[in-house]
C-alpha cells in the first residue's frame, strides 16, 4: 500500500453544495462560489480525477485565497500528481494560514514517504498527531502515515503502537490492520498475525486476496486443514465474481 492510497482517505467525502438553479437550454447558470468549487474539487479528488480536482481548487482559491483547507486538499492532490514540490508549497501556505492545520502536517508525511524521507515522515506525523483535536483531522491517518514511515524505517515494534493507535480510532478500517499484519509478520509474530486476517475477514467477508493471505498463514503455523479451507473460500469467491 502507497502513502497515495493511505492518504487519499484524508479528502472529506462531503455532500455536494453546488447551487446551481436552472439547468435548461438557453438559461444563464448561477455563479459559483469558493464553497462551490471546494466541494467539486473533493468530488473530483474523491473520484482519482486529480488534475480536475487541482483545477477546481485554483478557481476557489481565486474567490478565496484565505482557506488553509483549499491548500491543504490541493496540496493532497497535487501529491496523488507526483508534483512533490508543488505539494510542499501547498502544505507550507497552509500552515502559514492556519498553523495548527493537521491536515498539512499529513500531507508533509505522505510527500516525505513518497519521497524515500522518512525520518522526516515520522516528524511530520507526530506533529499531525499533536493537532488532530477533531474527528474531521483524522488522526486515525496521522497514526497510520508514523506506521507506514517506520515500517520503512524497519522499526516494526514502534511501528505497531502507532496502527493500535490508529485502530483504536477506526477499528473497522481494513488498511489499518493491514499494515499491522505487515509489522507483526515482519517480526515473525504470526499467531498474532493470523489474529489481524481473523478481523479482516470479518470487516470484508468477500475479499477473496484477505482469505488467500489467512490461509498463508495457517500454512505458515503449520495448520494444514484451516489453511485448505481459507484457500477455498477464496477460491469460491473468486469463481462467484
Amino acid at each position: 500500500m502507497s502513502s497515495r492510497e493511505i492518504f487519499r482517505t484524508f479528502i472529506p467525502l462531503g455532500i455536494l453544495i453546488l447551487y446551481i438553479s436552472v439547468f435548461i437550454s438557453g438559461c444563464v447558470g448561477t455563479q459559483w462560489t469558493a464553497a462551490d468549487w471546494l466541494e467539486k474539487g473533493n468530488q473530483y479528488a474523491n473520484e482519482g480525477m486529480y488534475k480536475s480536482a487541482v483545477d477546481a481548487y485554483n478557481q476557489s482559491l481565486q474567490l478565496d485565497s484565505k482557506n488553509s483547507k483549499v491548500f491543504t486538499y490541493r496540496g493532497v492532490a497535487l501529491e496523488h500528481m507526483g508534483s512533490y514540490d508543488a505539494a510542499m508549497n501547498d502544505f507550507e501556505q497552509a500552515l502559514i494560514i492556519n498553523p495548527n492545520e493537521s491536515g498539512a502536517w499529513q500531507g508533509k508525511a505522505a510527500t516525505y514517504i513518497d519521497t524515500n524521507e522518512y525520518r522526516q515522515a515520522v516528524k511530520a506525523a507526530d506533529r499531525a498527531i499533536e493537532l488532530a483535536k477533531l474527528p474531521a483531522d483524522k488522526a486515525e491517518n496521522a497514526y497510520l502515515l508514523r506506521g507506514f514511515a517506520l515500517n520503512r524505517l524497519e522499526d516494526y515494534d514502534t511501528a505497531l503502537q502507532a496502527f493500535d493507535k490508529a485502530i483504536e480510532i477506526d477499528p473497522k478500517r481494513l488498511d489499518l490492520w493491514q499494515n499491522k499484519a505487515y509489522s507483526l509478520t515482519k517480526l515473525g509474530r504470526f499467531v498474532e498475525v493470523l489474529k489481524c486476517y481473523e478481523v479482516m475477514t470479518g470487516i470484508e467477508p468477500n475479499n477473496a486476496e484477505i482469505w488467500s493471505k489467512k490461509g498463508e498463514i495457517h500454512l505458515a503455523l503449520g495448520q494444514i486443514n484451516e489453511a485448505n479451507e481459507a484457500f477455498s473460500i477464496a477460491k469460491n469467491l473468486i469463481k462467484s465474481n
